[in-house]
């Protein structure tokens, strides 16, 4: 009884996490689309990884596990490295072009993205119920991009879209990583191509900043961080089965910081859209739960 009662303590104390994670993480994104108004995505990106640096740098030396950020396939980290840096750029363009719903709207179709490419990459298995969910989410990002909401053609969507298709090739990278790499090491080096990408990117077109600059550029440094802790927290309290779904509260904030700071409401086809890609997603993250349950060795009673 005991132990029932415990475990199910650390679920809520997981899901607790997981809900200001992603607060914090829609703040963050608050700042870059802030920021992108007058900087560019290069600029933007850079400072991304840059406020975030000293703070993992700090975290690690805390947590005395700066060991664990030796790499065991520098190739691999170069790749993501790469990649995370294209994805970050366009999703600023993204931020920068369409209100805070609608960029959410679209990201919310990486989780069908990765369902599908985690088949060819990984080898993994998705049965008839997880495909038939992907086809059901892209109707929903049909619903969204239809010529009455947001069209297919302008420069948000299609970075929006590109943004979306290389953050699912990123994230099935990571999960091919965790084979051989540390938690520890893939933040490090994610943060550190960030910095060092960006920042070379962004030379060509600096811009000077600004006193009214340092407030955001503060809110992007530390909401990242708190958002980072409490996302790796999260996980460490309950399984991603329990805690994948609250990710879509993402659409709550956004829709509420978007009116707030920019007075940003989505079209209705927007809204219908994103429920049947979050719908699709959450299905996707059950049947995800059931499978792992199916493959789980059976134990004697």
């Amino acid at each position: 009884m005991n132990s029932a009662h415990q475990a199910s303590e650390h679920i809520s104390r997981g899901i607790i996490f997981m809900l200001l994670a992603v607060f914090c993480f829609a703040l963050m994104d608050v700042a870059m689309k802030h920021l992108a108004a007058h900087l560019s995505s290069f600029q933007v990106s850079f400072f991304r990884g840059a406020t975030s640096l000293p703070f993992v740098l700090l975290w690690l030396a805390s947590q005395r596990t700066v060991h664990k950020i030796k790499p065991h396939n520098l190739l691999l980290h170069a790749v993501r490295g790469v990649i995370s840096i294209a994805f970050l750029i366009l999703t600023v363009i993204t931020l920068r072009e369409l209100p805070l719903a609608n960029a959410y709207a679209i990201f919310f179709a990486a989780p069908l993205m990765i369902t599908l490419l985690s088949v060819p990459i990984l080898g993994e298995k998705v049965g008839i119920h997880r495909y038939s969910a992907v086809c059901v989410g892209f109707v929903g990002v049909v619903i969204m991009l239809n010529p009455n909401a947001m069209g297919f053609a302008s420069i948000g969507v299609i970075s929006g879209l590109l943004a979306t298709v290389g953050y699912s090739f990123a994230m099935i990278l990571v999960r091919y990583m965790h084979r051989t790499e540390t938690s520890e090491s893939l933040m490090f080096f994610f943060v550190l191509s960030l910095t060092l990408g960006c920042g070379l990117l962004a030379l060509g077109d600096w811009q000077p900043l600004s006193i009214s600059d340092l407030p955001w550029l503060l809110l992007l440094g530390v909401s990242g961080a708190i958002a980072q802790y409490l996302l790796t927290e999260a996980y460490r309290q309950a399984p991603p089965s329990v805690l994948s779904s609250f990710e879509y509260t993402a659409m709550i904030w956004a829709l509420l910081l978007g009116y707030i700071f920019w007075h940003e409401l989505p079209s209705i086809w927007v809204l219908a859209g994103a429920c049947v890609v979050i719908a699709s997603g959450v299905y996707i993250s059950h049947r995800e739960s059931i499978r792992k349950k199916q493959n789980l060795p059976q134990q004697e009673p």
